[in-house]
């Protein structure tokens, strides 16, 4: 079966890990492009039929914002549910602003604690998504919408929910994803006797059901869909809340809307590309600001290359969002849980939880000003790298504890999106570098800066992914060191290590059993284990993938890669220097 276009390598990117800083920056901006230009032969945002989509989503959206017996689930995992979690979030603060009722329902695999780290058995747990959809569902319900979000048309969480809500005549369904539907994943969900793909197609014949569909294309850094999925994730959400918040609002209040009907979407088309052309814009103005981006890119590199860490601080969404890209890394890269952190001026008071709840949970979930003050702070070195982030101003908060940061010698960075030139006087002077993004406006309302955020969000993307290339995560633009928490994870690993040491599956597989295991095995034996085995087993173990790749080679017993990797960790010039030998 032909690699689903999430997955595969993006030929734009192939040289990430060998320009500068800056280089990277561009690469990005390249690859980002194609969030709007399409890839390939495939449907983008800007095709009728994806506005169509949009438009059909935000006309049946607006029905439910004026109804307190509605209910709107956003659902997802992994980064598809942290996007969910921050979207339905702000969307419930906007509509509580102009008096309409607070319907946006967030459901996450994993709840609240896979905002700080991946929940795996929830990832994958048919069981546990229908619960955590059942016990959300009011007693009342009037009507209700589910918006399932999953990249790569591959997430079990999602497709068991979709699937348990296409005879509900009380729901209308939306499906985001960014694969053609004809890659979306095919193989049967252990436990469950589906598959997503199958869902997908049963859905399509329901007249409730809405597939939002564009294709973005490969990843910038292959299979990282924290990346353009999140972005495109945010855009096409985005766009159907703006549509659907203008004709809401029309209808309480008398106002003039556009005449559209189920049967005649075309009146939205021209709200939709509207919306659609603001992020654009948004987009291009963040990529102007490439140097400033790529020293930031830089002075992170710096600092997971010399052992030191990476600090975000704010307050708010920004503040979020850095907690969310941090959260991202370790599964992402392989990353130590600790080396990029993100702590939030209001702390999980800002979303509505239990702060001594949350903190029972261990350190990983202190994420408050306060904790980094008293427990960080006192630590930090000259490897470290402080960075606040903000749209518009920063917090007080957030200046002391830069100005702090600087006196203990770490080096201190500010990310800042504005729509106006701040003042010198309005900065703090202490700063190693400031990273001003200046766009052509905040959101598509007062009081929204939803297009703000976009641009926060690619620079701090650009700031981690540059970072883990320049510490050796990478090679080429291929993710080498990444956790294996869930079954897509083991699937992408397979397909990781047969790639990139030229191997069939079935060997790859092998290599891959050697090195969760630490011992050789036939194909015989490695089918006799099931994935959720490997897995659980996988997810307690450190550089998995290097280790299967050279192990695959050929070249080495176990002992001899693991030694291999402690001499030199940049596994490409273990893999160039494979490759090498095999031409002599």
């Amino acid at each position: 079966m032909a690699r689903a276009v999430t997955e595969s390598q993006n030929p734009l990117t192939k040289s990430i890990d060998i320009v500068d800083p800056s280089g990277m920056v561009r690469l990005l901006r390249q690859s980002d492009a194609q969030m709007f230009s399409g890839f390939d032969v495939w449907s983008c945002i800007n095709d009728e039929a994806i506005l169509e989509s949009l438009a059909q989503a935000a006309l049946r959206m607006s029905r439910l914002l004026t109804n307190a017996n509605s209910v709107i689930f956003m659902s997802g995992a992994g980064t598809s549910g942290r996007i969910a979690h921050l979207l339905a979030r702000e969307f419930n603060r906007v509509l509580h602003e102009r008096r309409l009722p607070e319907v946006f329902v967030p459901l996450m695999a994993g709840g609240e604690a896979a905002l700080i780290q991946a929940q795996e058995a929830a990832e994958d747990s048919v069981t546990i998504s229908i619960k955590d959809l059942e016990k959300e569902i009011p007693a009342n319900l009037n009507r209700g919408m589910y918006i399932g979000i999953t990249a790569g048309l591959s997430a079990p969480y999602v497709g068991s929910q979709l699937d348990h809500l296409l005879e509900n005549e009380k729901f209308d369904t939306v499906l985001v994803g960014f694969n053609p539907l004809q890659l979306a994943r095919a193989s049967k969900i252990e436990g469950w006797g589906r598959t997503v793909k199958s869902v997908i197609e049963r859905a399509m014949e329901n007249p409730r059901f809405t597939l939002v569909n564009p294709v973005y294309g490969p990843e910038s850094i292959t299979g990282s869909t924290r990346m353009k999925g999140g972005s495109m994730t945010k855009i096409a959400i985005e766009t159907i809340f703006a549509v659907a918040l203008q004709l809401a609002l029309a209808s309480r209040d008398g106002g003039e809307k556009p005449d559209a009907t189920e049967d005649n979407l075309l009146p939205l088309r021209e709200p939709v590309l509207k919306s659609i052309d603001r992020f654009r814009a948004t987009v291009d103005a963040t990529y102007r600001h490439i140097d400033a981006i790529g020293e930031v890119v830089r002075l992170a590199g710096m600092s997971l290359r010399s052992g030191g860490r990476i600090h975000y601080l704010g307050r708010g969404v920004p503040g979020l969002m850095g907690i969310v890209d941090a959260s991202e890394c370790p599964p992402t890269f392989g990353a130590d849980l600790y080396d990029v952190r993100g702590y939030l001026y209001e702390g999980w008071e800002f979303l509505g939880f239990g702060t001594a709840g949350m903190k029972a949970r261990g350190r990983a979930y202190e994420i408050g000003h306060d904790f980094f003050e008293s427990e960080v702070l006192p630590d930090l070195t000259k490897g470290d790298l402080v960075v606040g982030v903000a749209v518009q101003s920063l917090g007080e908060s957030t200046l002391r504890l830069l100005a702090e940061a600087a006196k203990r010698k770490a080096r201190t960075a500010l990310i800042l999106i504005t729509t106006d030139r701040p003042k010198a006087s309005d900065l703090p002077d202490t700063l190693t570098h400031r990273c001003i993004v200046r766009v052509p406006t905040l959101g598509f309302t007062a009081g929204i800066n939803n297009e703000a955020e976009l641009a926060l969000k690619l620079v701090l993307n650009a700031l981690t992914t540059g970072a883990h290339v320049m510490a050796g995560k990478i090679y080429g633009n291929v993710m080498i060191d990444l956790r294996i928490s869930n079954s897509k994870l083991y699937d992408r690993a397979t397909g990781l290590v047969s790639s990139l040491a030229s191997v069939p599956e079935s060997a790859a597989r092998r290599a891959l059993h050697h090195a969760i295991y630490r011992e050789a095995a036939t194909d015989e034996k490695v089918a006799s284990v099931s994935v959720a085995t490997n897995v659980q087993r996988a997810v307690t173990r450190s550089r998995i993938i290097p280790l299967a790749i050279l192990l695959a080679s050929g070249r080495f017993t176990f002992e001899q890669a693991e030694e291999k990797l402690e001499a030199e960790p940049r596994v490409r010039r273990i893999i160039e220097d494979i490759v090498s030998q095999t031409k002599l």
